[in-house]
């Protein structure tokens, strides 16, 4: 009963959690800096080069409050000619407690980014500081004016101006049974010849009708607008004098949501009930248009999206079976326009017009899925689950033949049983079904009907001394194309597989020992005929891993050494379906890992290995590959 209870109130706190405030447009809160850590990730493999870095640190005492955030990420990528991207972001906040209703600070963001690929934006940087004003009317009402200084770089060109605006939030309002949360944030950005803006709204109330029922009523609002430059063709420089043409694009969407909860201590059963509907529109201007020839024309667009979601799930728990239905609808509609430019030849806006209808595109989308657990007995479990989805996708347009619609189905069942003391059993199968249909002929030889059936056992040995986890797998892919006969381009194919896991640890003195982690892959890839279930082979694949390691562990360090193995052996097949080596691709070397957790604060890793490779076609090649990752929770 004891674990009957605790499913429970595990159910029910997922029911009535309250969904994650969207707290992301707020930049004036002290919050975003209480969580302390410090972060570093570095990867080498093969030819790519990445760092990731990310600080959050804040210093408090009765009235003075400064946080620090940094997040820097660097990818270098050599192949032939090296490329580099950079991305750099910083805050700082400072805020004073004159009052506990009256606070006063600065805020400074920056925000840097390079790409030495020959982008139409490849570096752009972006600074901004802010002096702001938080005034509390109420204990849980915030009221944050702000204005400050933007500098704004792109293509080379610098932007300075003013930034302004005010935030808003109300955090968790009580009122008899309901509780009510908003934010809203106003902020222009006047970098002349360039304007930003950006505005949000959000608003979510929770009533508590009953003991057993619960109503959460969701909707926001956004509108942003971003101006970029790019380079400005030889016409628009000659005509309008300038270098660089600019778009605005403008992007603002509102959704609104209701959620029904009903849960029964009693019974177990529990039910919910959501529905939302949403609205996007995105509007790209040029602010310098040549209407005088059609290659000069830059394609001013607007879309329009519009999204309706139905959903809804009954859930049954109790101590031996637990149990989940959910059905789902939704629809999205999406439309795309070309902007009238009153000076451009209306032959022209017609052609644009047509183009732009062409990508008009409705789909709508119907789901069933089932999930259940029967614990049979303390040792013995059994899990079934399924899925079945619908999608029907129009395009209005005859320019335009991806009509299509789709079914897919989904099985599991898994039984998994303790036998002994020290050995845990478990086997699988489950499938899937997938038919593909379009519905115009140009498009038609794409009709296909996938499935995949997937077959999978093994058990967990554990005891003092060893603990091994071993499974074998059996997997087969049959893909069906129903015109294939008409366009030989399109082949039916089969695709088997064989795969033997193991992973391994024993335990041999004073926490020292051996790590053991290994695969083995056989693939056949074929021509099939569903119809008498035969085919030919065409390729075959052979592919071993293993990785043996010594380890020991001392404290809060943990380090391996070993040795890392893998090949690859393809195979083609001749008129006479006799198997012939293509290639062998073969890498071995040295692997070490180092680990220092002390369960608190720090955490390093740093995980290498160094490859000696080689093939059949090229000389003997050698490559480092190096993990390194600090988190340190300040």
């Amino acid at each position: 009963m004891r674990l009957f209870y605790i499913k429970i109130i595990f159910l029910f706190a997922a029911l009535i959690i309250r969904a994650q405030d969207n707290l992301d447009s707020l930049s004036f809160l002290t919050a975003n800096y209480q969580n302390h850590y410090f972060s570093n990730l570095f990867e080498k493999q093969l030819n790519t080069y990445q760092l990731n870095s990310a600080l959050k640190y804040s210093f408090s005492d009765d009235n003075f409050f400064i946080g620090l955030g940094e997040n820097y990420r660097s990818a270098v990528i050599r192949l032939g000619e090296k490329t580099i991207k950079d991305e750099q972001y910083f805050s700082m906040l400072g805020e004073y407690n004159f009052t506990s209703e009256l606070k006063s600070g600065f805020l400074l963001n920056s925000s840097i980014f390079s790409d030495d690929r020959k982008l139409a934006i490849n570096e752009a940087s972006d600074f901004n500081s802010s002096f702001y004003v938080k005034y509390s009317p109420l204990e849980r009402l915030q009221i944050i004016p702000f204005a400050g200084f933007s500098s704004n770089t792109q293509i080379g060109v610098m932007d300075q101006g003013v930034i302004y605006g005010a935030e808003a939030v109300a955090d968790h309002f009580s009122y008899s049974n309901l509780d009510i949360f908003s934010s809203f944030r106003f902020q222009n950005e006047d970098i002349s010849p360039r304007k930003n803006s950006f505005r949000v709204f959000n608003l979510r109330l929770s009533n508590d009708i009953e003991n057993s029922l619960t109503n959460n009523f969701i909707t926001n609002y956004s509108e942003r607008r971003r101006d970029f430059y790019f380079e400005a063709d030889s016409l628009t420089n000659t005509i309008f004098d300038v270098n660089n043409n600019i778009q605005s694009r403008t992007e603002s969407s509102w959704n609104v949501a209701d959620r029904l909860i009903f849960f029964s201590m009693e019974s177990g059963f529990s039910m919910d009930i959501e529905g939302s509907t949403g609205f996007r529109e995105i509007d790209r201007s040029t602010r310098y248009i040549v209407t005088r020839t059609s290659g000069g024309v830059v394609p001013d667009t607007r879309i329009e999206e519009f999204r309706l979601d139905l959903n809804s799930s009954l859930r049954y728990i109790s101590a031996s079976f637990s149990g989940i239905l959910k059905i789902g609808f939704s629809e999205r509609e999406e439309k795309h326009f070309a902007k009238k430019i009153e000076e451009l030849n209306p032959l022209i806006y017609e052609q644009r017009k047509e183009t732009e209808a062409a990508k008009n595109n409705k789909n709508t989308r119907a789901t069933i899925s089932l999930r259940s657990e029967w614990n049979i007995s303390a040792d013995e479990k059994l899990s079934f689950s399924i899925f079945h989805r619908k999608l029907v996708y129009d395009t209005p347009s005859e320019a335009n033949n991806d009509d299509r619609d789709e079914l897919l189905s989904i099985f599991r069942i898994y039984y998994g049983k303790k036998l002994t003391r020290f050995f845990d059993y478990f086997a699988t199968i489950q499938g899937s079904l997938n038919h593909i249909v379009y519905i115009f002929a140009e498009r038609s030889s794409n009709n296909n009907l996938r499935r995949v059936i997937k077959l999978s056992s093994g058990g967990t040995f554990n005891n003092k001394f060893i603990v091994t986890k071993n499974s074998a797998e059996v997997s087969a892919n049959y893909t069906v194309y129903d015109f294939e006969d008409i366009n030989p381009n399109y082949k039916s194919f089969s695709f088997r597989q064989y795969v033997l896991r193991d992973s391994s640890v024993f335990n041999l003195y004073q926490e020292k020992g051996i790590l053991f982690n290994g695969y083995l892959k056989l693939s056949e890839q074929g021509d099939f005929n569903w119809n008498s279930f035969s085919g030919s082979p065409v390729r075959y694949l052979q592919e071993y891993y293993a990785e043996p390691r010594f380890f020991a562990k001392l404290s809060a360090i943990r380090a391996s050494v070993g040795l890392r193995f893998f090949q690859l052996n393809r195979y083609s097949f001749t008129s006479d379906n006799r198997r012939e080596k293509e290639s062998t691709y073969r890498s071995i070397g040295p692997v070490s890992e180092f680990l220092y957790d002390d369960n608190s604060s720090i955490i390093v890793r740093i995980h290498g290995w160094y490859e000696f490779i080689t093939t059949e076609t090229d000389a003997k090649r050698e490559t480092a590959n190096l993990f390194l990752q600090i988190n340190w929770k300040i």
